[in-house]
């Protein structure tokens, strides 16, 4: 009998790639986790092996959890929507930090995939006990620090008032001191609101964020 290698790589092979996430999630008995950085077709496959499972098991069987961990850029594509939609009970969480694009099941085995130059796309497939562990033990990491999405809509929310408040005091001129003041932070705190905003517009100085955000529609352009 040939040894089942303990990494496949799949290169570009659309079929192989669905073939091993549907076969990866129909053995699935206690966790199904997938990292979503990209809308594309990799997830298309494996959203559409979770639909076939959850079919067959009438909204996919309680005993198996299945979680999805997306990035903010993400939250809101025809993805998320299908998980939550067709796989009953399903949780999803946003996080910023680092992740690799993957499907773990049970802890076990997983595929893991990438983006290379242009729209190529490389996926593994690992059935390496040791290898597929440490997969799951990094994603758990990240899911612990992960928010919950209403928690993280408040946080966009709250992001977009902040800004627009670093928006006026920049553009009425007050100095770093007193708009740190009114809005109850840290001098250095306000500086890093400063500094975030100028990346987001693209602007190299105060001046200039102030006219880029009156472009962009951030502002009300003063009569």
């Amino acid at each position: 009998m040939e040894q089942q290698r303990p990494l496949v790589m799949l290169g570009d092979d659309g079929r192989q790639f669905a073939e091993a996430a549907a076969r990866l999630i129909g053995s699935a008995r206690y966790g199904i986790s997938i990292a979503l950085l990209h809308d594309g077709r990799r997830i298309d496959s494996v959203l559409a092996a979770l639909r076939q499972w959850s079919k067959r098991n009438e909204g996919g069987p309680a005993s198996v959890a299945v979680r999805l961990l997306c990035t903010p850029e993400v939250l809101h594509t025809t993805s998320v929507r299908e998980l939550a939609q067709h796989v009953e009970g399903a949780e999803v969480r946003v996080s910023e930090g680092d992740l690799q694009e993957a499907l773990i099941v049970d802890g076990s085995s997983a595929l893991t995939w990438s983006r290379q130059s242009g729209n190529d796309e490389s996926a593994t497939l690992v059935t390496d006990l040791a290898t597929a562990k440490a997969l799951d033990l990094l994603y758990a990491n990240v899911w612990r620090a992960g928010r919950h999405v209403p928690e993280h809509l408040q946080g966009e929310r709250l992001g977009t008032d902040v800004m627009r408040r670093v928006l006026m005091y920049l553009r009425e001129g007050h100095t770093d001191a007193t708009a740190a003041s009114e809005m109850s932070v840290s001098l250095r705190t306000y500086r890093r609101h400063v500094a975030k905003l100028m990346r987001d517009v693209g602007a190299e100085s105060r001046f200039q964020a102030g006219v880029r955000s009156v472009e962009l529609g951030l502002l009300p352009r003063e009569r």
